[in-house]
């Protein structure tokens, strides 16, 4: 931003506090123009603006244009233009109301194991059955109560079961799971890439979805969300709410939001951080709101874009399992490694200290994923910090042989319309070892067999349906081998491009799918210049009255500025309105000493001289000055252009 010229700064922090990252429609603008800026100069700062990558714009359905601050400079633009240094609370202790859940992390961990385990069906009509969003509701820490005034377009004989459809949403943001027919399914490749990343970086990914996806676009919430993310806002510090309400009020950053209505939602925003582990809320003992961000706080960022690096932190691949069949997890352990032991482990805790328990049931569990027995004993015993515990050893031996003695086969049935049909398939040379008949008309096909048998009888002329027993196939979702790839090197995980229409929650912003309008050229903001004589704006001269009230409207038309020798004086006037016969102007003047500012009405006998004053591109250099103008220097087809 040093580049900019401090017309584009001005009109752009006031934008900021106006609107924040909240669209606004083309003309709202007129209402922040610095009073030493006339129109077209605006126009000439917010192009700056645009095409320095600070301001967009965009076209409505109908034609009208739209600008935004776009959200990834938000935060920049808070430290830069509203600076907050918060007064933590020292010296007396503040009471608990809200501590922090387990950790959005954590239960995006457990509503993946679940979707594994027992995926997530759909109902004829598309939607999720109910009781399956209750049982994932159940897995996870945050409940109602957290997201509670959170606008996520959730209807409210739907709330009890928000915290599944707002941890489903996230997960299709991330793209960790993907929409088939009849339900959700893992997406293993990129669910590989995510379990590789460190727990804080996760954390910042998923709070950059989070403030953008679940917050209001309110710019007074806007502000909020963004100060508090600021580094100035330290860990395990308590701050009191009521102190930081009044210091956005005082810097005119919380709109036409009343005091009460601002209060209410930022609670309701910190009570959403305080479920998703990252906040704690409490009060004084003379009962002022208070909160702290945990150690767990996140940094905001906007893409996984911004850490490249991800997987280069250390991690640990070591967790200590107890004599009772308790395995402890220190924190540092990649989630790689407790995704392979949730396949054979009970998960029983994800707070500070993640705990699973070995048991039978979940080695058969493991077994029946692609993980025998042998497997799982070495892979533990490979990551067990010190020896493996000798009767931990002796159990699961034990357990694995009971294990696999019988099994069952899956197999699909090949149905003919004639028994020609069935001799021909009989008799394909090709087919003998894919093929069982068991009948005339039947044949049974294993599944590892489907594809070949497919493409054969296609080439015969024989292809069968893509639907196997009334339902189309499906990507097969299980975590077969998933084990042997874990923690194996991978791409690093990027966030997805996902279509709006995936989305679970009507949230986010619209804005983003209207076409973007480039920068207009600075000979635009001056339209119908071909009629109007360049001796206005080329040399000083007194006009007859009915002269100067032209000179005055083109100006007026224009949004320029009209210099004139008035109080023996050369100043700058901004016409705002030309009235009456005589006629009057009213308008703006201003003083040299650039800051002072009259508001006044004049008649054609106030002044002398008088010209119309072009204002030039501005050049994005910190050099540049306040009163930086340029003359109407070269001829168009129209008459003028810009220097």
């Amino acid at each position: 931003m040093n580049q900019l010229s401090a017309e584009a700064l001005e009109v752009l922090k006031r934008l900021c506090a106006a609107y924040a990252a909240q669209p606004f429609d083309e003309g709202k603008e007129e209402r922040w123009r610095p009073t030493t800026l006339c129109r077209a100069e605006q126009k000439l700062a917010m192009n700056e603006l645009r095409r320095a990558g600070l301001l967009t714009a965009r076209h409505k359905i109908l034609g009208e244009k739209l600008y935004q601050i776009p959200v990834e400079q938000l935060l920049v633009l808070e430290q830069e233009f509203f600076p907050y240094q918060p007064e933590f609370i020292e010296g007396y202790s503040v009471n608990l109301s809200m501590e922090a859940g387990a950790g959005l992390a954590a239960d995006l961990f457990r509503a993946l194991l679940f979707i594994a385990r027992e995926g997530l069906p759909l109902t004829a009509k598309g939607i999720i059955h109910k009781k399956n969003l209750n049982r994932l509701a159940a897995q996870l820490s945050f409940q109602e109560k957290h997201l509670a005034g959170l606008s996520m377009g959730t209807p409210s004989n739907e709330m009890d079961t928000l915290s599944a459809s707002l941890v489903v949403d996230i997960m299709l943001c991330l793209g960790l799971i993907t929409r088939l027919k009849t339900g959700y399914r893992l997406a293993k490749d990129m669910l590989g890439r995510w379990l590789q990343l460190p727990e804080t970086r996760m954390t910042d990914i998923l709070y950059g979805i989070v403030i953008h996806r679940f917050g209001s676009i309110g710019p007074a919430d806007q502000h909020f969300r963004c100060l508090i993310s600021s580094p100035a806002f330290l860990t395990e510090k308590w701050t009191a709410l009521p102190e930081l309400l009044d210091w956005m009020a005082n810097m005119n950053l919380t709109g036409t939001f009343a005091r009460k209505e601002l209060e209410q939602s930022s609670l309701n925003w910190l009570r959403c951080l305080t479920g998703f582990g990252w906040c704690e809320l409490g009060s004084t003992p003379e009962g002022i709101q208070c909160f702290r961000w945990t150690a767990a706080k996140p940094k905001l960022m906007y893409s996984s874009e911004s850490f490249p690096d991800a997987v280069a932190e250390h991690s640990n691949d070591q967790f200590i399992v107890q004599p009772d069949f308790e395995v402890l997890i220190p924190p540092d352990v990649l989630y790689t490694v407790r995704w392979v032991l949730a396949e054979c482990a009970e998960l029983l805790q994800t707070d500070t200290m993640w705990s699973f328990r070995l048991t039978r049931e979940m080695l058969v569990h493991a077994s029946e994923r692609g993980m025998p027995p042998e497997e799982v004993i070495a892979w533990i015993k490979d990551h067990a910090l010190g020896d493996l515990p000798s009767v931990v050893e002796l159990s699961l031996e034990q357990w694995g042989k009971s294990i696999g003695r019988t099994s069952l086969s899956e197999v699909i049935l090949l149905t003919c319309q004639t028994e020609e049909d069935g001799a021909a398939i009989a008799a394909h040379p090709r087919l003998q070892d894919s093929l069982k008949r068991i009948g005339p008309l039947h044949f049974l096909v294993s599944p590892e067999s489907v594809e070949q048998m497919r493409k054969e009888l296609f080439l015969a002329g024989l292809a069968p349906s893509r639907m196997i027993g009334g339902r189309e196939e499906e990507v097969n979702a299980d975590w077969t081998s998933f084990h042997q790839q874990a923690e194996t090197e991978q791409d690093v995980y990027s966030l997805p491009v996902l279509n709006a229409e995936l989305r679970l929650l009507h949230s986010g912003n619209p804005f983003l799918n209207l076409p973007v309008i480039s920068p207009e050229q600075e000979e635009d903001i001056l339209l119908g210049g071909e009629n109007v004589p360049q001796i206005w704006s080329k040399e000083w001269r007194h006009y007859h009255s009915s002269t100067a009230e032209k000179v005055m409207e083109q100006g007026l038309k224009w949004g320029i500025k009209v210099r004139f020798s008035l109080k023996d004086q050369m100043l700058d006037f901004i016409p705002s309105r030309i009235k009456g016969n005589p006629w009057k102007v009213a308008g703006y003047l201003l003083y040299n000493d650039g800051e002072t500012v009259e508001e006044i009405e004049l008649t054609p006998e106030d002044w002398k001289e008088m010209k119309l004053v072009i204002p030039k591109r501005r050049r994005n250099s910190s050099s540049a000055e306040p009163s930086d103008y340029g003359m109407i220097e070269k001829s168009t087809d129209f008459g003028r252009t810009l220097t």
